[in-house]
């Protein structure tokens, strides 16, 4: 059987259904990712808190698969822009959250066959229950939506759970269980984040509180493509970059990258392949 380096193996920073964290606190893991470097004096303590209202990103999205199980070493790549708007509101003792995408392109490179569409606007919703985050049924009543996966996996970048105090080399973790799909093969993940704060810079001119992610990723899947069993495995690592607005409350830029090894076994035939990807928030002004 040949399994066809296509657009559904690629696996976009993995897709949320339901994510609970609890942050405490905790060592950064080794080696940290490249981040700006802080400027020196001023505060070395903050207060940070998501301000309530809509806000909207352009994200940028790229990821490139590679085989390394045969000689050949084939690669193929992937893109995608979306533009999304993020709307919190406060409701008695929680807050609720929705996000739309009114714009979602995939144009692909190499052997991929045509892109995954989805009809648009595309809506997801949900709440928090103390640290945790919570999407409606509602918003994952028709499986596998890619755009309503990727809008999902962005609401988990964009609204992190924070402490209220921040402070200098301040370290913390949370950690999620993730339900989502890979094609038309259902997945089960973990992802452990681990946050330090490095201290403040300037982003386009404006003061910006810089926050460093690290992540530990681990996942699975099995279910049927065409007419063929499959089973996946993957891990890796990635890492994140928060440029805050302390004034306004709000991300002024997120960057995220994830490098994956995944095993797919396609009826008794196992396959390796690696991937990179990269997503990139940027507040639209």
């Amino acid at each position: 059987m040949r399994l066809p380096l296509a657009c559904p193996l690629l696996i976009p920073l993995w897709l949320i259904g339901c994510v609970s964290t609890q942050p405490k606190p905790t060592g950064m893991p080794a080696p940290a990712p490249s981040v700006p470097t802080p400027i020196p004096g001023g505060p070395s303590s903050w207060t940070f808190s998501l301000t309530t209202g809509t806000i909207a990103y352009r994200v940028s999205r790229s990821a490139t698969i590679e085989r390394v199980s045969d000689s050949a070493r084939r690669k193929e790549s992937s893109t995608n822009t979306t533009y999304e708007s993020i709307t919190l509101h406060p409701a008695a003792d929680t807050i609720n959250f929705s996000a739309v995408a009114d714009t979602f392109s995939t144009p692909t490179q190499g052997v991929a066959g045509s892109a995954q569409t989805g009809q648009l606007p595309s809506q997801v919703s949900g709440f928090f229950v103390g640290d945790s985050l919570v999407v409606s049924r509602d918003s994952l009543a028709e499986k596998c939506n890619p755009i309503a996966s990727a809008l999902i996996t962005d609401v988990h970048n964009l609204i992190p759970r924070f402490p209220a105090s921040l402070s200098l080399s301040q370290t913390w973790m949370d950690s999620s269980s993730l339900a989502g799909c890979q094609g038309s093969i259902p997945t089960k993940s973990r992802l452990l984040r681990y946050f330090k704060v490095i201290g403040l810079s300037t982003y386009e001119n404006t003061s910006v509180l810089i926050v460093q992610r690290s992540d530990t990723i681990s996942a699975e899947g099995e279910g049927a493509q065409q007419q063929h069993h499959v089973v996946l495995n993957a891990s890796g690592t990635g890492a994140g970059i928060y440029y805050l607005d302390i004034d306004t409350g709000r991300i002024l830029h997120l960057t995220v990258s994830q490098d994956l090894t995944l095993t797919i076994t396609a009826s008794g035939r196992v396959n390796h392949f690696r991937q990179s990807a990269k997503q990139e928030f940027a507040l639209a002004r």
